[in-house]
């Protein structure tokens, strides 16, 4: 490499051809999200002939889904794993009164039935143990439930659901549900990026259909695939990464389609420079000398091949420059990114690099105020705040994220001066104007 790059050193942090195979009807093999009574989500791979675990909700058998909708709801019958499709319900309209919980006070012996009372009736009478019974026995053992408001009476039946129910609701993975998974579960491996951010990263960028972008993805995938999905397979995307081959794991989570996946190329970093070889010491075998080989010899020569073949097509799209665009979200400095890459951007065109720390990106944003090569230079903070609808009950939620990120956002310009402007005749231009102005 002619150039290194610098690792940036943050502080710690304390706080068919569709875009997807969208089809209507679930598929086998597919990623899927399972919404789960408790509000969590768990993600599968529908493999046929299995049965799919949920934990204390039960086990279902996955050729149930195969065909089936997205979006149904449905139920776990019995322990051999049948399910079948029930209605989902939403918490109905409830009339205010001038009750009120002042007077109760909710202890252990205010609720009669036991955890292990329960349990005994699941294993003694497993058919007359569903939802609805034990709830029911659950109200009708609570010494305190009828002096509760209406309000409270609704909000105590559905903590209850969650915790008996035996129901789940297949959801199509999409590019908010895959980032909201990962940024609940394991934000470090998406570089902490939120899905309001991520947004507001494809709207700075640009990002269109019949364009070519230029991304250095170290969030395991997901602006990739955030950029993949909005150009739905019109384009060309080249992911610079690291190590000879690309960990773009996320995008296996979108289902996405052959079409989509074939207008991403991805490039070692190790491959960028025009003077590095593409592979050491690879030699083109003739047909007479592959047949001598023997046969793990022509699996290794044959996997190597392909990858020879797959940089210099990607190195071939590098170097043609022209991108529609340059979108950041890495651990390296800024400014070691941007010596590298920045002349394979065309003129006009947007340059966006996120990071969860704005000292990451301070010396990049003074170099771009200063520098004749960009225009519109900003950096932004990323702010989102969840609220709870409800009638009369609507308030922000007690929780949040503490930050979005920061943006670094400008546009790439060309210092070339007009040659058809006579620079005298302006400057006495100027200095006529300024005279006329000053009388």
């Amino acid at each position: 490499m002619s150039a290194a790059l610098e690792t940036a050193t943050v502080p710690a942090i304390t706080t068919e051809d569709d875009i997807s195979e969208d089809f209507p009807h679930i598929k086998a093999d597919q990623c899927l999200f399972l919404q789960l009574p408790s509000g969590n989500v768990k993600q599968i791979t529908l493999k046929p002939d299995t049965k799919i675990p949920l934990g204390k909700f039960g086990t279902f058998k996955a050729n149930a889904l195969i065909g089936q909708p997205f979006g149904l709801t449905y139920q776990i019958l019995n322990n051999s794993g049948d399910i079948k499709p029930v209605r989902n319900t939403a918490l109905e309209d409830i009339e205010s009164t001038e009750a009120n919980n002042r007077e109760i006070f909710d202890s252990k012996d205010a609720q009669k039935l036991t955890h292990e009372e329960i349990e005994r009736m699941k294993r003694e009478f497993p058919d007359e143990a569903d939802e609805e019974s034990i709830i029911k026995k659950i109200i009708e053992s609570h010494s305190s439930f009828e002096k509760k408001t209406e309000w409270s009476k609704a909000k105590y039946v559905q903590r209850k659901k969650k915790k008996f129910s035996k129901e789940f609701t297949p959801m199509r993975p999409t590019l908010y549900s895959v980032a909201e998974y990962f940024f609940e579960r394991n934000p470090e491996k998406i570089g902490f990026l939120r899905v309001d951010t991520l947004a507001q990263i494809l709207n700075f960028a640009n990002v269109h259909a019949e364009a070519r972008y230029l991304v250095v993805d170290d969030t395991q995938g997901l602006l990739i695939s955030a950029v993949a999905e909005r150009m739905g397979g019109y384009g060309q995307i080249m992911g610079i990464h690291d190590g000879l081959s690309s960990n773009y794991d996320v995008l296996r989570y979108h289902n996405f389609s052959k079409r989509i996946l074939d207008s991403i190329s991805t490039l070692p970093w190790t491959m960028v420079d025009k003077d590095e070889p593409t592979s050491d010491g690879w030699v083109e075998f003739t047909e007479e000398e592959f047949e001598g080989l023997t046969d793990r010899e022509k699996i290794n020569y044959t996997r190597r091949r392909k990858t020879v073949k797959r940089i210099e097509a990607a190195r071939a799209v590098l170097n043609e420059g022209g991108f529609d665009g340059l979108i950041v979200a890495s651990q390296y400095l800024p400014m070691s990114i941007l010596d590298r890459l920045l002349p394979f951007v065309a003129g006009s065109r947007p340059v966006v690099i996120y990071n969860i720390n704005k000292e990451v990106l301070i010396d990049a944003f003074l170099h771009m105020r200063s520098s004749k090569e960009y225009v519109g230079v900003q950096m932004t903070e990323s702010w989102l705040r969840r609220y709870q609808v409800l009638p009369g009950r609507t308030h922000p939620e007690m929780t949040t994220s503490a930050g979005g990120g920061y943006i670094l956002s400008a546009y790439r310009t060309f210092d070339t001066p007009n040659p058809h402007l006579d620079a005298s005749k302006t400057e006495e231009q100027s200095e006529a104007k300024k005279a006329k102005t000053s009388q």
